[in-house]
């Protein structure tokens, strides 16, 4: 609800909350927005919740609040979540995965993108990027004021924009805030299967005023 809202109302996205999200809803929301997002449209795609990682295969998974433990048909594997998304065809996009094992999601490729990289460079390009409360380890739930310790220091880093940021510089805040508070190392990197394009990152911008006129 806390993400949700400083989105909104700091970042000016329309937003949409599921909450104890079931396996479908989740698969059903990421598919309503195959279908409404248009090509300059910025998405934000932010998951809470339990995951997964079968260490044998190398795979993650999310696992939805209707899930059984011992049934992994139930839960979404991170290969389906990227293929959901290479449907979407916004240039902007990130996904954000706070739960235990999603750094996985985050091993295809980094983000490289240049330290003075202006707006209109980024924005020519197909960006899909994650960002990990973790690596392929568990993270902590609890944290700060009620919320985990990444969703805590994100909405800090998030704070912070007054105009605009590229991802990279939020996650580098993010993850060394993160690791002085707890053992986990939040992850970042580039859905090269989803489409991203080399030299592009996600823009955090200011649209408070923007959607005001």
């Amino acid at each position: 609800n806390a993400v949700s809202q400083l989105f909104a109302d700091k970042l000016g996205y329309e937003v949409q909350v599921i909450k104890n999200a079931t396996r479908a809803e989740i698969i059903k929301a990421i598919n309503q927005l195959l279908v409404n997002v248009e090509i300059n449209d910025s998405v934000v795609v932010y998951f809470a919740g339990h995951g997964y990682l079968n260490r044998k295969a190398g795979a993650g998974y999310w696992i939805p609040a209707d899930a059984s433990a011992r049934d992994p048909s139930t839960w979404i594997s991170n290969d389906s979540i990227s293929e959901m998304l290479t449907g979407i065809q916004s240039r902007q996009m990130v996904l954000i995965s706070d739960s235990c094992y999603s750094g996985s999601l985050t091993n295809e490729q980094s983000v490289e993108v240049s330290r003075d990289v202006k707006p209109i460079d980024i924005l020519t390009k197909r960006s899909v990027v994650v960002m990990a409360s973790g690596g392929d380890e568990p993270v902590a739930d609890e944290g700060k004021n009620g919320h985990s310790i990444f969703a805590w220091h994100l909405m800090e880093a998030l704070q912070s924009v007054d105009s605009w940021k590229i991802g990279t510089n939020i996650f580098e805040r993010i993850q060394t805030d993160v690791m002085k508070s707890f053992p986990q190392t939040p992850q970042y990197g580039a859905a090269i299967s989803a489409g991203h394009q080399v030299g592009g990152d996600y823009l955090f911008e200011f649209r408070q005023l923007e959607r005001a006129q």
